[in-house]
C-alpha cells in the first residue's frame, strides 16, 4: 500500500456541511512532508531514518486508526529526525499506552537510533485513583488493552513494559534515566501532573516532551495540568496540529549542539 493510499485509508468521508456547501473538511488536500515524498532520496542519503510507508502503515494498524491522524503521526516522525540529527542523549518513554498505535512507531524509531524505549501503562485502562473529581465517570475507560496484547504488536527488542500504576512504577525505570522523546497520552489531570513532575528534569537538553490531548476540550485535565507546570517554567508550550491538539515542548539547551 503506498503512503498516499494509507492516508487516504485514514481520511473520513464526512457529509458536507450543506448541500450546497462543500465540506472544508473534506475539501482541503493533506500535505505530506515534503522530505518523505519528492525529496525522499536526498534525505535517505542524508541518513534519514524514517520509512514513511511502513511507518504509518505501522500507526494505521489499530483499532480506530487514530481517526486519521496524519498530523500526530508526522509530529512524530519530524521529531525523531531532528533529536537523531542534533544527536540528544537519551531513551524514548511513551507514558499511556492503551493498545499501542504510538508505541509501535516510537519502537521503530527508537530501534533505529539505538535508543530504548519505555511503555508506561496499566495495560487494564484508568485506575480509580487517577480520577480526579470531575472525572470519575471515566472509570474503566480504555480497558480494552493487555499487555500480551500490545508486547505482541510492538515486540520486545529494545522496549521495556512497566506495569502498573505511575508513579509508584517510577522505581523501574533506571535511576541515572535521561529521556530525548517523552510522550505523554494519559488524558487525566493527576496522572499528567506525575509524569511532567517526574520527567521533565530528566529531559535531556534538547529533548521533546509531548502532551497528547491538551487543546481537544475533551479532557480538561490534561490541559489543567500542562497549564500548571509549565506556569513558572523557561520553556513555553507549542501547539501541533493533530486531532487532539497535541502540545510540545522542547528543553532547553545548555549548549551548542557540534
Amino acid at each position: 500500500m503506498s503512503l498516499l493510499n494509507v492516508a487516504r485509508k485514514f481520511l473520513k468521508d464526512d457529509a458536507p456541511v450543506t448541500d450546497s456547501k462543500p465540506d472544508w473538511k473534506v475539501e482541503r488536500k493533506f500535505s505530506h512532508p515534503q522530505r518523505y515524498t519528492q525529496n525522499y532520496a536526498k534525505y535517505v542519503a542524508l541518513g534519514g531514518l524514517v520509512e514513511p510507508e511502513e511507518d504509518a502503515a505501522r500507526f494505521a494498524n489499530g483499532q480506530d486508526s487514530h481517526n486519521g491522524d496524519m498530523g500526530r503521526f508526522y509530529s512524530l516522525c519530524l521529531i525523531s529526525d531532528l533529536v537523531a540529527k542534533h544527536k540528544v542523549p537519551g531513551d524514548f518513554v511513551e507514558f499511556g499506552v492503551w493498545q499501542g498505535n504510538t508505541a509501535e512507531v516510537l519502537a521503530a524509531f527508537a530501534r533505529r537510533q539505538q535508543r530504548t524505549l519505555y511503555l508506561l501503562d496499566t495495560f487494564e485502562g484508568f485506575p480509580d485513583e487517577d480520577l480526579d473529581k470531575d472525572e470519575k465517570h471515566l472509570t474503566g475507560t480504555f480497558k480494552d488493552t493487555s499487555l500480551e496484547a500490545v508486547k505482541g504488536r510492538v515486540g520486545e527488542e529494545g522496549t521495556v513494559f512497566v506495569k502498573g500504576h505511575f508513579p509508584e512504577t517510577a522505581s523501574q525505570l533506571p535511576d541515572d534515566g535521561q529521556y530525548a522523546i517523552v510522550h505523554i497520552d494519559c488524558d487525566l489531570y493527576v496522572p499528567m501532573v506525575a509524569a511532567l513532575e517526574y520527567f521533565y528534569p530528566r529531559m535531556a537538553p534538547g529533548g521533546f516532551i509531548l502532551m497528547h490531548d491538551y487543546g481537544s476540550l475533551c479532557w480538561d485535565g490534561a490541559e489543567k495540568a500542562v497549564e500548571e507546570f509549565f506556569a513558572d517554567k523557561a520553556e513555553g508550550i507549542m501547539p501541533l496540529p493533530d486531532l487532539c491538539s497535541t502540545v510540545v515542548v522542547r528543553k532547553n539547551k545548555k549548549a551548542r549542539y557540534r
